[in-house]
Formats: structure tokens, sequence, C-alpha cells
């Protein structure tokens, strides 16, 4: 397997927001833009229990591009999410083609030299509760102005549109604040029961997120919840992408990302799915 990329990070984390944040009982008449995030965030943590019986399958679509917009290089990754789990992400299937930059390649662990003792490998986080972590640690109330906008109609539904964007002289230390402090966007919720419907951000100006030389130039997000066809929303498909650009002073890296929530199940002991490693 490959570990995903900072990148794709950033848009499990923000998948995260929309995934486990149906709001409960707010989208009134009177509520202003930042009392409905408050309840968002109050059912996150009870929208994750929820799922703590459950599991769904995600899988990652990668592509990079040329400066002509060619496919130099793609991945795709297909595993199974178990929400609440702390343990790396139980891949099913994987298929790489070329070279694709930010991912990094893991060897599987070999035995032990008959003699000496083994060194045990700090087992890779599961990257969807890293990203829960990042969205929990941040404070992402504090770190934004929100505005209530006009409603719309999103997916055939009544929506409250809220928009945020960043607030002036973040504290900045670490990479992810210095990318959450130029993120904005505008969020979709639905008047009908409070689902989040749709979501889209992007970075407003470039963001030093890992080398002193390298920018990450365009990160532009969005998120959508499928329309429901009988069932309980919680378990409906949800659809994210991400396109990002990372320069460096000679060349730049551009890829785009699909991600894709659905088929909600109980939860199966892991390994009991069959692997397809080559897809």
């Amino acid at each position: 397997m490959r570990r995903l990329s900072l990148t794709t990070y950033f848009l499990c984390a923000l998948f995260l927001i929309a995934l486990f944040s149906p709001i409960t009982a707010v989208a009134q008449e009177k509520k202003s833009a930042l009392a409905i995030f408050d309840a968002a965030f109050a059912a996150f943590d009870n929208q994750r229990l929820a799922l703590r019986n459950w599991q769904y399958h995600q899988t990652l679509i990668t592509r990079q591009m040329d400066s002509a917009g060619n496919v130099v290089a793609s991945g795709t990754w297909q595993s199974i999410v178990r929400p609440g789990d702390p343990r790396p992400l139980e891949y099913t299937s994987s298929r790489v083609e070329g070279k694709l930059s930010f991912f990094k390649a893991q060897t599987p662990s070999s035995p032990a030299p008959s003699g000496t003792t083994a060194t045990k490998t700090p087992e890779e986080k599961n990257q969807i509760e890293s990203a829960v972590e990042a969205v929990q640690k941040y404070n992402l109330r504090d770190r934004y102005y929100w505005k209530r906008l006009p409603d719309e109609s999103v997916a055939g539904e009544n929506a409250c549109v809220i928009s945020f964007e960043p607030k002036p002289r973040q504290d900045a230390r670490s990479r992810e604040e210095r990318f959450f402090g130029l993120l904005a966007g505008r969020i979709w919720v639905s008047r009908s029961d409070s689902s989040l419907l749709k979501a889209e951000a992007a970075l407003q100006s470039p963001c030093h997120l890992f080398w002193i030389i390298a920018r990450v130039t365009t990160f532009q997000f969005t998120y959508n919840l499928e329309p429901a066809h009988g069932g309980s929303r919680l378990f409906r498909t949800r659809r994210a992408t991400a396109k990002t650009v990372v320069t460096f002073p000679f060349f730049a890296v551009r890829q785009q990302h699909w991600l894709t929530a659905d088929k909600f199940e109980p939860r199966s002991p892991r390994g009991l799915t069959p692997k397809n490693p080559s897809l």
C-alpha cells in the first residue's frame, strides 16, 4: 500500500466534516450561521458514535497531470472504513500507474534474523481518525467569520447557505494551522432535516505546508450528498473532490482526487473481506 498524500489528508478532513455532521433541529428561520455551526459540531461525536457498529466502503482515485493536462500517473485505492477504529484503514484493492508525487511506498515488515530482537515499527494511524483529530484540535469555530446567505435549492431540497472565511492574524505555527487559516467556502444545509447537502472550499492564497521552496497554490474542494432513495440519510452516498497544485521553483505537481463513501453495512471483523491487490 501507499501512504496518502498530505493534500489528500486535508481532503479527508473536510470530507469528515460533511460525513459526520447532519445538523439536528437547527435549520430554523432565525438561526445564525454560527449557531448552526455550533450545533453541527455538537452533533459531530454523536454521529460518529452512531456509526460505531457500522462500516462503509471508501474509494480514492488520484490522477496527476502535466502542464498540458495529460494524465501522467494515477492511483486507485479501495478500503473499508470503521469510524472510531484508530488502526490503519483495511485496504481491499489498489492500483498505481506511473509515479505519483507525495505518495510514499510502504514495504511489509520482514521477520527478524535469527538471534536478534525484532524492532517494532510504529503502525501508521488510521488517516480518517487523524483527520478527525485535526478537525477537533484546530478549533474551526474561532478561525472563521461565519455568515448566513440567502437560501437556495440543492438536489431538489431547500437549503440554508452558510459561508466562512478566515479571520486575520491567526496562529500559524503548524502546517495545519497555516492551511485552515487560508481556507474559505460555503456549506448548504437541508431545511427539512438539517442534513449537509453540499460544501465547497478553497485556499484564498498560496500556502507553505511542508518545504520552504514548495507552495500549495491551488486547493479546491467540493462535497455532495446524493439524494435519498429510501432508508436513513446517515447511509447516503457521499462524494468529494479536490484539485491541488503544489509549485516548486522549476516545476509544479498537479493532482485531482475523487473520494467516495458508500455501501454502509454492519461492522465486520478485519480481514474477512476478499482482497484484490491489483484491482
